[in-house]
């Protein structure tokens, strides 16, 4: 379950962001601040290798021994920064910018492609992100927004580098939380996502099923049966739920609160789950050394997730005695998951407190039936065209599959698979993961404006 508490702190933060600042570079605007760090953050630099033109012995021996950066050992990272920014220390303070290879690429192909290309001079050879389909649609959105994707082409570069290393100089996983928070709340201001991103989101949905841009010959090294396999997928996962789905949940992300709009109570919410993953991870050794009644005392701490874990152990179900593509899998996690998350904002001696996570806006994206209709019509398709994913699904002739594919599946299971729907008890408990403040009993826990 230790292992569980620290994914769970991974799942959190490895969520991708954008910031602002100008040319291709960040600052620390504070210059006796910047001073203050700047020989630790350059040290820190060519120990991972950011330095470049170093011998390697050299940045071996001013290896820093000071302040840990746990992001960058959990997400495993350490050996690749020096492919992705560089660091320079100037009177301004310390600035990062991309890798020259980077920048290259960005201002000479991407931007070009993004920004000057249309449908009327777009052609197979001067493209390579964007085909004509897509191009097209991009075009059809309102007038405000036909250069939304130029505008994030020139954030990532002019914004990116200090983004990337600040969330990786994070000197713990909260603070980590918080940049994420900072950066992705200023993106979503400058670049107007509310509006733009979600005009933006659709169209690029809605040319996924057609997509055959040269990017997609690349990622698949212009291997045919994997380009045929991508087309198969895309035209029949509902992509058009996907797409439906996505947009009600920015419309929920964007909704006006008192903390400016709901991402950033979201985004509080997570910060504070963090510090409670930290709290029991750091004294979890203590609770599991401790006899029963310590434990309990434990359990019925607000600060931490004791309470949840023993919800979890006190199952006694172990998902590895259970078929992972089975409903029975799905039903069994997710009731287990369910019980964890109703120990957490059920506790009684919590459930005041918890309020402070369970904002308003977020309760009213969780009572939004069609947003969850939706994700059960994404779920229902990919469940239905996993056979066609076998390499053996090919016709021999008129009416006829491969003989050896008809001996894996049977016409009687691909009839059960193309007419099964989400069981009723499984989206049940999926909510009362999701939605666990919703299902205690007794007094009702009120949520935060």
């Amino acid at each position: 379950m230790k292992l569980l508490l620290t994914a769970l702190l991974q799942a959190q933060l490895c969520i991708c962001s954008l910031a602002a600042q100008p040319e291709y570079y960040g600052y620390y605007e504070d210059s006796d601040a910047a001073a203050s760090i700047a020989p630790e953050v350059v040290d820190a630099a060519d120990a991972d290798g950011w330095a470049t033109g170093r011998p390697m012995t050299e940045r071996r021996r001013n290896r820093p021994t000071s302040e840990p950066r746990p992001l960058r050992q959990m997400l495993g990272v350490q050996r690749y920064i020096n492919d992705v920014v560089d660091s320079e220390v100037h009177e301004e303070g310390v600035r990062y910018r991309f890798d020259d290879n980077v920048i290259e690429r960005v201002r000479e192909d991407v931007i070009p492609e993004l920004c000057y290309l249309t449908s009327d001079n777009i052609t197979i050879y001067n493209s390579f992100l964007l085909d004509r389909n897509c191009m097209e649609e991009f075009e059809s959105v309102s007038p405000q927004c036909v250069g939304f994707k130029c505008d994030l082409a020139h954030y990532f570069l002019e914004h990116g580098a200090k983004i990337f290393t600040d969330f990786f100089n994070a000197t713990d996983y909260k603070e980590g939380m918080e940049i994420i928070h900072r950066e992705l709340s200023t993106a979503f201001e400058k670049l107007d996502m509310c509006t733009c991103g979600r005009e933006f989101f659709k169209a690029a949905f809605k040319c996924a099923p057609f997509y055959n841009a040269n990017a997609l010959f690349a990622a698949t090294g212009n291997y045919e049966d994997d380009i045929v396999m991508f087309g198969k997928i895309a035209r029949n996962v509902d992509v058009k739920s996907a797409s439906k789905f996505f947009d009600r949940l920015l419309a929920g992300v964007c909704e006006e609160t008192s903390t400016g709009i709901c991402l950033n109570s979201i985004f509080n919410v997570l910060e504070e789950l963090v510090e409670m993953g930290v709290n029991t991870l750091e004294d979890f050794d203590d609770y599991d050394d401790g006899d029963r009644k310590y434990q309990k005392e434990q359990e019925k701490r607000c600060d931490a997730m004791f309470g949840s874990y023993r919800a979890w152990e006190k199952d006694g179900r172990d998902l590895s005695d259970f078929d992972g593509g089975t409903e029975e899998f799905w039903e069994v996690m997710l009731n287990m998951t369910a019980k964890t998350t109703n120990a957490f904002y059920c506790e009684k001696k919590c459930k005041k407190d918890r309020g402070a996570l369970y904002p308003c806006c977020l309760r009213r994206m969780l009572e939004d039936e069609k947003m969850f209709d939706n994700v059960q019509r994404v779920v229902e398709s990919v469940y239905k065209i996993i056979p066609a994913t076998n390499y053996r699904f090919e016709w021999d002739g008129f009416y006829e599959l491969e003989y050896r594919f008809e001996r894996e599946w049977s016409a009687q299971e691909l009839e059960e698979r193309a007419s099964w729907t989400v069981p009723a008890n499984l989206r049940d408990a999926l909510m009362r993961t999701l939605h666990a403040a919703k299902y205690c009993e007794g007094k009702i826990v009120r949520c935060s404006k």
